[in-house]
């Protein structure tokens, strides 16, 4: 999920420590490795001018000495788009996993916004990666008590409100302006065309779902009231098993529940 803290919460655990941070971009192969390979020498061996490794292969080969003695953290931020960019990169730190990582303190943590490529492609039955993790979380939003303490100039019913229309997102809930109203606030960041939320949901539709506009008339067929499968399926124009399976993916990503 985005924008619910995934990194700011990882740049808290890295202080103090070894720490390598990479984010990823949405590039190309040799854009990935030139800025992973920038980020290796200036926490390894700052100020002074390297090449870029020749491949990921070399770079984890380098890291590896680093980490003999004593634990090395080595973050990899929006890891799908390195994953996209080179595909035989989880297969590569599947491998590194068998055969070297337990003869180091290496730290590896793969984060990601997007729950669908987390699921499948790292954590998934088919991944390389699958059986190799050592633990996962999934960074949900806030409860109501925690937004309540971001929104405490307004009322405890607006502050229910604004909960409720940001998703408790907390860099949602740091768009709220303390001098407006709530009904302002919803018009600036809802209502109009350049408020930073107004496409919002089918930007997340968009990240997630490879045909948004069906799940979209799905979540619109819910929110006329349809309730039932068959309902929902008939407003939509799809049969049930396939609103049934549309239906799935939603409640996998937190939009819809039973």
């Amino acid at each position: 999920m985005r924008r619910v803290g995934k990194t700011t919460l990882i740049r808290e655990f890295c202080k103090g420590k070894k720490a390598i941070y990479f984010a990823a971009l949405e590039t190309t192969q040799g854009e990935n490795l030139a800025s992973l390979s920038k980020e290796v020498f200036e926490n390894t061996m700052p100020g002074t001018p390297m090449p870029s490794f020749t491949s990921f292969e070399e770079l984890l080969d380098y890291i590896y000495p680093l980490a003999k003695e004593e634990r090395q953290v080595l973050l990899i931020d929006e890891y799908p788009y390195l994953a996209q960019s080179y595909r035989p990169i989880s297969s590569i730190i599947q491998n590194q996993i068998d055969l070297r990582f337990r003869e180091t303190k290496l730290f590896l943590i793969l984060c990601s916004s997007s729950l669908s490529f987390m699921e499948n492609q790292v954590l998934g039955y088919k991944s390389p990666l699958y059986g190799r993790r050592t633990a996962q979380f999934k960074i949900r939003p806030f409860t109501y008590k925690g937004s309540a303490l971001m929104l405490a100039d307004f009322p405890k019913e607006e502050q229910a409100i604004l909960c409720g229309i940001t998703g408790a997102i907390p860099d949602n809930l740091g768009k709220i302006e303390p001098h407006l109203s709530l009904k302002e606030n919803i018009c600036e960041l809802f209502l109009t065309p350049s408020g930073s939320l107004f496409e919002e949901p089918n930007n997340l539709l968009k990240q997630e779902l490879r045909d948004p506009a069906t799940y979209n008339a799905v979540i619109a067929a819910i929110a006329g009231g349809a309730s039932r499968l068959n309902e929902i399926a008939t407003k939509v124009g799809i049969g049930t098993s396939a609103c049934s399976n549309l239906l799935i993916s939603l409640i996998a990503m937190g939009l819809v529940k039973k």
